[in-house]
């Protein structure tokens, strides 16, 4: 494959996030919530893709490591925010809280993406916080579990999900689910069948997210223990 095509495929797939971002904020303004939350779904699924395609075909860069940073705000921060915004207000939420909720993802998701700019590249290494996708979405599923349910209380998720974003946990890459044993994966099967049963279907996303979320605090606390259950 041509350098030049090598070059421009990841950087396509990131500036395709951007515009999926972009066009989920564009149909807020009409109330088309459910659209919304599918476009960002959507520009996930990209940004996976981008990451994916830049180091299968060696085309890593500075500018790109830019730009993708520069489409997840807008399309994991800036969009998610703005839909989070409507969903708390329509459900009853005092303006100013969800204000403050809506304000406090967004913010802790640029803060989250300029300290990964600033970290050395190192593929094989955890992420350090939560990855602002990955919260993005968990929250989405969330938000659209259960016809939208959800009260003034899920502004205290939003806060814990933003400080997950800030903190200092390791979470996962693909690669390392990808590495991990087969009795894991028969645990998360049986937690999402779970969480059919229990919840119904529209609850597996968000369930499995959650997991992920609580991953990166479990992982922490296991590593601090291990010493102390070695020695007894």
């Amino acid at each position: 494959m041509p350098r030049r095509v090598t070059t421009i495929l990841p950087s396509t797939a990131t500036i395709g996030s951007l515009m999926l971002g972009v066009l989920a904020i564009m149909v807020l303004s009409d109330d088309k919530f459910l659209l919304a939350a599918l476009l960002i779904t959507l520009g996930s699924i990209l940004d996976v893709l981008d990451g994916q395609l830049a180091a299968r075909l060696g085309a890593i860069s500075d500018i790109g490591k830019e730009l993708d940073s520069l489409a997840d705000v807008v399309t994991f921060g800036v969009a998610p925010t703005i839909l989070l915004y409507h969903l708390l207000l329509i459900v009853g939420v005092a303006t100013h809280i969800a204000i403050l909720a809506s304000l406090m993802f967004v913010l802790a998701g640029a803060y989250r993406l300029a300290r990964f700019n600033t970290l050395p590249s190192d593929r094989q290494a955890y992420f350090k916080g939560m990855p602002i996708p990955m919260a993005c979405i968990l929250l989405i599923s969330g938000s659209f579990w259960q016809h939208w349910v959800i009260n003034v209380w899920w502004t205290a998720i939003i806060a814990m999900v933003s400080y997950l974003m800030i903190s200092t946990f390791p979470y996962p890459k693909s690669k390392h689910l990808l590495a991990y044993p087969l009795l894991v994966w028969v645990g998360v099967v049986t937690a999402a069948l779970a969480c059919w049963l229990l919840a119904g279907w529209e609850a597996i996303p968000f369930g499995l997210l959650l997991l992920y979320a609580l991953s990166g605090p479990a992982r922490c606390l296991y590593f601090l223990a291990r010493p102390r259950l070695s020695q007894g």
